[in-house]
């Protein structure tokens, strides 16, 4: 049940941050749903589903919103594999924990990002990109990611949202 919850939630993250996000905006930054969902579950659950989350909802927002499949994709699937890992043996979450995985993973997604486009092709400033957007928008998230985090428990405490201490067959790894 906790897989079809996390692909329903995916697609509800890839059509806010895809389409009502881009027109909403704290203080000119537009906020990514998608993001704070990764970093969420990738804190709260324990397994290697985050990171298959991560990766099948940046693989259809490929498909509906860019050019070349990957720009989106590899950006959301390293981050939440990054959260994950730093945050496995991590058994209580403070607010400053939260806070910095949301801010680091919108800066390692943005970084990641800029390297594939500008592998495509695309010439900008990144130190004037770094200064001016990413780092505002990092600490927005940051803030933000607070708030689901709260969301995002309350869902993990439900008993079929957990994760099952004994690997069974249907279970991914």
């Amino acid at each position: 049940m906790r897989y079809v919850v996390l692909a329903l939630l995916g697609m509800l993250g890839v059509l806010l941050s895809g389409s009502i996000a881009t027109g909403v905006s704290i203080a000119g930054i537009s906020v990514d749903i998608l993001l704070l969902m990764v970093t969420c579950v990738a804190l709260l659950d324990k397994t290697s589903a985050p990171v298959l989350f991560a990766a099948g909802a940046g693989l259809c927002m490929d498909i509906l919103y860019s050019t070349s499949l990957g720009v989106y994709a590899l950006p959301y699937a390293a981050t939440a594999a990054l959260v994950m890992l730093l945050s496995r043996n991590i058994k209580r979450f403070n607010v400053l924990l939260v806070f910095a995985s949301g801010a680091g993973g919108y800066l390692l997604k943005e970084l990641i990002m800029i390297a594939i486009v500008y592998i495509l092709g695309a010439r900008f400033s990144v130190p004037r990109m770094v200064v001016r957007e990413i780092l505002p928008a990092a600490a927005v998230a940051g803030g933000l990611n607070l708030l689901a985090y709260m969301v995002f428990s309350r869902l993990y405490q439900l008993s079929w949202m957990r994760p099952r201490a004994k690997h069974a067959g249907d279970d991914l790894i």
